[in-house]
């Protein structure tokens, strides 16, 4: 969260309603709605919808043994094919990882050892979003056997675009809600006094659904919207 003061100032009363609420200065005597240097608290919230410009690929190719290394041996596809068949469609692999477990069936007799299951996980990012079910495609091709996931994202530089354009809206927000209440009282807003904002994180979707091939027989993907949401806490002085 970030706090920008703007200024300093005593509070004797803070008295809220939905939200928002006047807070009145100290001036040594009872605190009024027309004290001097009193102050409106508001908070406002914006979400601001772009199209994803980033993804991330993960797939896995699997195989299962009665030893450990019968199952390495036995995986459907080349860890380097598949890192190959990725990068020549453009994609920057930022992970490869290899694991081995054993699996078990659980009875009334307790576990008993049915084999052995090697995954070889390898992950791809892409800003070519279009290019997703391509990706899927020469992956499985060359041996993977397993989809793990696709996520959605915005990159740094549209995040922050779209961010700016949700914290302009909230704090117009924010100033119409603080002009409403202040005009009941007959006066008029001010300064900010402070602003504080918070936001969700940087936000991932997921894809929406992925058909096994078009009429072209390619996979195709497709993303929802990635929101961008942000909440302003703004006091503003009284006029």
């Amino acid at each position: 969260m970030d706090t920008q003061p703007l200024a300093a100032i005593g509070v004797a009363a803070l008295l809220l309603a939905g939200g928002v609420g006047f807070v009145l200065a100290d001036t040594g005597g009872t605190a009024t709605p027309d004290a001097e240097n009193a102050t409106v608290s508001v908070g406002a919230d914006a979400t601001v919808e772009r199209s994803p410009d980033e993804a991330t690929v993960t797939v896995a190719a699997v195989g299962r043994g009665d030893t450990a290394a019968a199952a390495r041996n036995n995986l459907s596809g080349d860890a380097d094919a598949i890192t190959n068949a990725l990068e020549a469609e453009g994609a920057t692999v930022t992970s490869s990882r290899f694991t081995v477990r054993p699996e078990y069936d659980y009875g009334q007799n307790g576990r008993e050892l049915v084999s052995y299951v090697a995954v070889h996980t390898v992950a791809a990012e892409t800003s070519d979003v279009e290019a997703v079910g391509s990706l899927v495609d020469v992956a499985v091709d060359s041996g993977a056997d397993r989809v793990e996931g696709i996520t959605y994202r915005l990159s740094d530089d549209t995040r922050a675009e779209a961010r700016d354009e949700a914290l302009t809206t909230a704090m117009e927000r924010a100033r119409g809600d603080a002009t409403t209440l202040a005009t009941t009282e007959n006066r008029s807003v001010g300064d900010a006094v402070t602003i504080r904002t918070s936001d969700g994180g940087q936000p991932v979707v997921r894809a929406e659904y992925a058909t096994a091939a078009d009429a072209s027989g390619q996979t195709e993907i497709s993303p929802g919207p990635v929101s961008v949401d942000v909440s302003v806490q703004v006091t503003y002085e009284l006029e």
